[in-house]
C-alpha cells in the first residue's frame, strides 16, 4: 500500500471501493464496469486502485461476500418461524436464501460469460476462501436448525454441496432455457430439504469441482 495511506485511510478506501463496486456492477454489469470509474468515485487513481484490488474480478468477489454477510443475518431470522413440518420449515429458509440471492441488484445483469472471467480470473485459492465462508455460514445455519426443532440428519457439508450446483445454475441461467426456471429452483429446493430430512437420497458433487470444471472448460 502507499506509505501516505494509514491503515484506517485504507479501510475507509477498501470499503469506499467495494461500495462504488456494488453500485456500478449493479447498474452496469461486470463486463462494462470501469475500474478507472470505481477509482475516481473512491478518490483515488487507477493506479492505487491496483494496490488494493489485483483485479475487477477480485473486487467483485470482495462485493459478492459483503452483500452476502447482510443477506445470512436475514436467513437467520426465518429458522424460528413456525410451519406445518419440518420439511416445510427448511424449505421456507432454503426458499428465502435463493430469493434473497436473485433479488440482488449486482447479479441482475449477470450472465455465463461473467462467470467464465471469474472463474478463470479469481486465484483458486480466493475461491476456497469464499466456500469456506459459505461452509461456516451453513455450520452455524445447520446448528441453529437442529436447536429450533428441525431435525436435519445430514452434515453442513453436504448441504452446500447440493445447494453449490442451483447457485451456478442461477448464475448460468441466461445460458439456458428460461421458462419454468423458478419453478425448477424450487422443485429443487423442496427434494433437498427432504434429503437433508433423511426422507430420500440423492447423490452430489463438490462446489470445488464445480469451479474446476469451469475453469478447465
Amino acid at each position: 500500500m502507499p506509505k501516505w495511506f494509514s491503515e484506517i485511510e485504507k479501510e475507509t478506501i477498501r470499503q469506499k471501493l467495494i461500495d462504488q463496486g456494488y453500485r456500478q456492477f449493479s447498474q452496469f454489469g461486470f463486463k462494462k464496469t470501469n475500474v478507472d470509474e470505481i477509482a475516481k468515485a473512491a478518490g483515488i487513481s487507477k493506479g492505487a486502485f491496483y494496490r488494493f484490488y489485483e483485479s475487477k474480478e477480485m473486487l467483485f468477489m470482495d462485493v459478492i461476500e459483503q452483500v452476502e454477510q447482510k443477506g445470512r443475518v436475514e436467513i437467520m431470522t426465518v429458522i424460528e418461524e413456525t410451519g406445518p413440518s419440518p420439511r416445510a420449515r427448511l424449505y421456507t429458509i432454503l426458499k428465502k436464501a435463493f430469493d434473497l440471492f436473485g433479488e440482488l441488484p449486482i447479479l441482475h445483469f449477470f450472465t455465463s460469460s461473467d462467470f467464465d472471467m471469474i472463474a478463470t480470473g479469481v486465484p483458486a485459492q480466493k475461491f476456497q476462501e469464499h466456500i469456506a465462508s459459505d461452509q461456516g455460514f451453513f455450520d452455524e445455519l445447520f446448528s441453529r436448525c437442529q436447536k429450533a426443532g428441525i431435525p436435519i440428519k445430514v452434515t453442513s457439508t453436504e448441504m452446500v454441496n447440493l445447494l453449490y450446483p442451483l447457485v451456478i445454475a442461477f448464475l448460468m441461467k441466461n445460458k439456458l432455457d428460461g421458462k419454468g426456471f423458478g419453478s425448477n429452483i424450487d422443485s429443487h429446493l423442496e427434494l433437498i430439504a427432504a434429503y437433508c430430512l433423511g426422507e430420500v437420497t440423492l447423490q452430489f458433487t463438490t462446489p470445488e469441482s464445480v469451479f474446476e470444471e469451469k475453469k478447465k472448460g
